[in-house]
């Protein structure tokens, strides 16, 4: 009942007008009462299902806008579209989608010249729109669907990849936080969501490279792995730690900022009405929903402090053809693969970030054989001095030629010599 008065709020406004007045129209408040039941459920099975709070926050924007939708084109609500579809049989929920669809390619959008939303957005709004009626009793299947319309292909645009240039930039100009966590993601593979989840108990800096443990529960897979940090990446992460106050223990989050530690900060701030809603939502809400809220905060604000990095240089500031930043934290990820990938390490790669595969089923190494790879080609994911270890690199691979050439030759000698005593015997 406490998570439902927190989600009615979002709902309340976009209900018809008339909805809207529970003084005067009584017999409306049960209408109000049954649809925020209805979403409330909803939203609950989704997050039960994904442990994720972006993921019901998504949701719940979704059928805001199918709401808004029903208000414009019908002039009525979602508990009213259910009562037509299912009792009065005067609806066909295919036409509904149909229209919606139409309403999405060409709505006008705040702020946006463009009309309609991307392919990929129409999708999702659709998808959301779908499960929500089909949980309600309202049989749609996509067989059905595909016989009245086709939703829109995605386009796949051309993203561009990181250089080393670009990312020891971003490190001279971000914090001390912000410089470890970049350093951590492009040298581990690590998601945002896997990085901000960390205890101090899943590092072991005794081990060369330093190990991370994934534990199953913060991984979107939900299965537990391991990787490896540069040595680059562990010194940033021990000058982060050694400047905290109070010093980080052993089972204290490194980057997760909990939602009673946000009501201290507010609290020091003197920000009343932060510190107010903060407490509402710690009584309205249950433990595991303020996690995930507090894990999808965390990223948004580590996101924002690398956005803000980059609109203050304009050289940085570059978007690609979808109109998204070319640099964001999962853009980490994908520098941290192509560059294993490039060492000719791409199973390894696989591994190592978590990826789900079905060559990677009997994909097994120990511990001594993973450490061993990693240290082959921690040169390839570490950023600071990269023409030096370059340079280093091609020298040893030069000089592991020439040492190639003469055990060759001594070999063919060897075997020379071996014939020879085998004639002369």
């Amino acid at each position: 009942m406490q998570v439902f008065m927190l989600v009615s709020h979002h709902f309340t406004m976009i209900l018809p007008r008339s909805l809207s007045k529970p003084d005067k129209q009584p017999s409306s408040q049960m209408q109000i009462q049954t649809l925020e039941d209805k979403i409330t459920n909803f939203l609950n099975r989704k997050f039960r299902i994904s442990k994720s709070f972006a993921t019901k926050r998504t949701y719940e924007s979704s059928l805001r806008q199918f709401n808004k939708f029903l208000g414009i084109h019908y002039n009525f609500d979602l508990l009213q579209l259910l009562h037509r579809i299912k009792e009065s049989s005067k609806l066909d929920p295919i036409e509904v989608l149909d229209n919606y669809y139409t309403y999405l390619s060409q709505c006008k959008r705040p702020g946006k010249d463009k009309l309609g939303y991307s392919a990929v957005s129409i999708k999702n709004y659709i998808k959301v729109a779908k499960e929500f009626l089909n949980g309600e009793g309202c049989k749609i299947y996509n067989e059905d669907v595909k016989q009245r319309f086709r939703l829109p292909r995605t386009v796949s645009v051309y993203q561009k990849g990181l250089t080393k240039e670009i990312i020891n930039r971003l490190m001279r100009l971000a914090n001390r936080k912000l410089a470890a966590c970049i350093l951590v993601c492009c040298s581990s593979g690590m998601r945002l969501a896997e990085l901000v989840q960390l205890r101090l108990s899943d590092i072991d800096f005794t081990t060369n490279p330093t190990t991370i443990i994934l534990q199953a529960e913060t991984t979107k897979t939900r299965q537990a792995r391991i990787t490896h940090i540069s040595s680059e990446a562990t010194q940033a992460l021990k000058d982060y730690l050694t400047r905290l106050t109070p010093p980080r223990k052993n089972d204290d989050y490194v980057f997760l900022l909990q939602h009673e530690d946000r009501i201290k900060r507010a609290k020091q701030d003197n920000r009343s009405d932060r510190v107010k809603h903060l407490e509402f939502q710690l009584v309205s809400m249950i433990s595991e929903e303020r996690y995930a809220k507090s894990v999808a905060t965390t990223c948004h604000n580590l996101q924002q402090q690398l956005d803000r990095v980059i609109r203050h240089n304009p050289e940085l500031n570059k978007k690609s053809e979808n109109s998204r930043s070319e640099i964001h934290f999962h853009a980490f990820r994908a520098w941290f693969k192509t560059q294993v990938t490039d060492a000719h390490q791409s199973d390894f790669a696989e591994a190592l970030m978590g990826h789900q595969s079905l060559k990677l089923v009997y994909y097994r190494q120990s511990d001594k054989a993973r450490t061993q790879i990693y240290r082959d080609i921690e040169h390839a994911v570490t950023i600071a001095d990269t023409e030096k270890i370059d340079q280093n690199y091609s020298e040893l691979q030069k000089d592991n030629l020439e040492l190639r050439g003469i055990v060759d030759n001594l070999s063919r000698q060897l075997t020379n010599l071996e014939k020879r005593i085998e004639v002369n015997s």
